[in-house]
């Protein structure tokens, strides 16, 4: 148990009050002035601060007095890794051809480990309690999650194409071994990387292991960046890579898709039709110059469309507010259309659309009773969040949302709980020493760096 800021333990019971609720509810229901009631890592109730604490016994109230509550965010697509501006101002396949490939051949456990650590805290400090992961040596981002606190779905990046990346079997073991781990907190998926880098015989392989192992266990893979790509194996196998994936096996609700910037009609109507899920990755798409997704047809079509940062080295930065301003802002320019993508629907997207697409809309993405206490709070006293309204009845003046998405900053982030538990109070990342952290991840850094230039 996470101890709070005062050395004494977590309470049992805690009541977050005076706060602006920002629910993401199916009625988007935003409540000023009220309360959370959280007690054994699970939301009991929503409403009045004097008439929460009067039907039950309190241990911990926390006054959120001038902060936004909200559900954790979910960062949908995550690569833990190194080289943060490192390798800058390339197209895609160049970029990982010359520099990613050889840092992941270069890593080593002890370092990949470091990673996890770093990013961790870096998302939970940002407000994100939940994210899927794609990375290397995964039991050890297994027993981080654990030891941090934060939530995470593992989709190891499976490429039996190369020798130095994880092998389906690794997989395989680590589902077996780490699935639902932490009372839930840490589930395991198979994780291909890319067409171009797994066998077919690794895709129909995947999609059978999958469905053997039940309910919670899913796929998680790479769709199309390049419009180079999506032409070439457009071509190589006679239809488009969406109808390629899904000949063999591995579309449907148990599956997210990342990226999927370059679609066909045929291959819009394939995901949604299969209920497959799509992480949006804006900043990463914009600056590796991989184009627009096709968002607002997905969210027409009912596809689960969250939104991920990618990783450090695609994006620099950990953020899920940066994502989903960008989101809204990358279509509306795309389109030139400034009604397209409203904050709301951004909102959703970095919260419970992406808690959709990895099957957990029933635990966590949302603040209502009955799910689990996954929590931020957004410190809305900030010079560029002014002014904050939430007023009653028709014709009052609402701006919270709105500012959540265009103005909020990640070091707005004030508190974080996950399962009911603070891994972040008054800005303080309590599992870990923040100073460590960036010794440890420099150290491990240069280590890489220096064993890949000398491959």
């Amino acid at each position: 148990m996470v101890a709070s800021m005062s050395g004494a333990p977590d309470a049992e019971t805690i009541l977050i009050e005076n706060g602006i609720v920002v629910t993401v509810d199916e009625s988007n229901q935003v409540k000023p002035d009220a309360a959370v009631l959280v007690a054994d890592g699970e939301i009991v109730a929503v409403g009045d601060s004097d008439e929460l604490a009067a039907e039950t016994q309190i241990d911990e109230r926390i006054d959120a007095r001038g902060k936004a509550v909200l559900p954790g965010f979910v960062d949908l697509h995550l690569h833990s890794g190194f080289i943060r501006g490192l390798a800058e101002d390339m197209p895609v396949f160049e970029w990982l051809n010359e520099h990613v490939d050889p840092t992941h051949e270069a890593l080593r456990r002890e370092e990949a480990r470091v990673a996890y650590e770093l990013a961790y805290a870096e998302m939970a400090r940002a407000g994100i309690t939940t994210a899927m992961d794609m990375y290397r040596f995964m039991d050890e981002a297994a027993d981080v999650a654990e030891d941090y606190g934060v939530r995470v779905t593992l989709a190891p990046y499976v490429a039996d194409e190369y020798d130095y990346f994880e092998s389906l079997e690794d997989n395989r073991k680590l589902v077996e071994e780490r699935h639902g781990d932490a009372d839930g907190r840490i589930r395991v998926w198979f994780g291909l990387e890319h067409l171009t880098y797994a066998t077919e015989e690794a895709y129909y392989k995947v999609a059978e292991y999958a469905d053997s192992y039940g309910e919670g266990v899913g796929i998680h893979t790479h769709g199309e960046e390049s419009k180079e790509m999506h032409e070439q194996l457009t071509e190589e196998y006679g239809q488009p890579p969406i109808a390629e994936l899904h000949e063999r096996g591995i579309l449907g609700p148990d599956t997210v898709l990342a990226h999927v910037v370059w679609l066909e009609p045929e291959e819009r109507a394939l995901i949604a039709e299969t209920g497959t899920g799509v992480a949006h990755c804006p900043v990463s798409n914009m600056k590796l110059a991989s184009g627009v997704a096709a968002v607002p047809d997905l969210l027409d079509r009912g596809v689960a469309v969250g939104v991920g940062g990618d990783g450090i080295k695609e994006n620099n930065r950990i953020d899920i507010i940066q994502e989903m301003k960008q989101a809204a802002l990358l279509q509306k320019v795309h389109q030139l259309d400034a009604t397209v993508l409203p904050a709301e629907q951004a909102l959703r997207m970095g919260t419970i659309e992406g808690a959709r697409a990895l099957g957990l809309e029933d635990e966590i993405g949302s603040i209502e009773a009955g799910k689990r206490a996954d929590l931020t709070l957004l410190d809305l006293t900030g010079l560029h969040m002014s002014p904050v309204l939430q007023d009653s009845g028709p014709n009052g003046y609402r701006n919270v949302v709105p500012n959540i998405v265009h103005a909020a900053q990640a070091a707005d982030v004030s508190d974080v709980m996950v399962d009911g538990e603070w891994i972040v109070r008054e800005k303080e990342f309590l599992p870990a020493d923040r100073e460590r952290l960036l010794e440890k991840h420099e150290q491990a850094t240069r280590s890489v760096l220096e064993r890949r230039d000398a491959l």
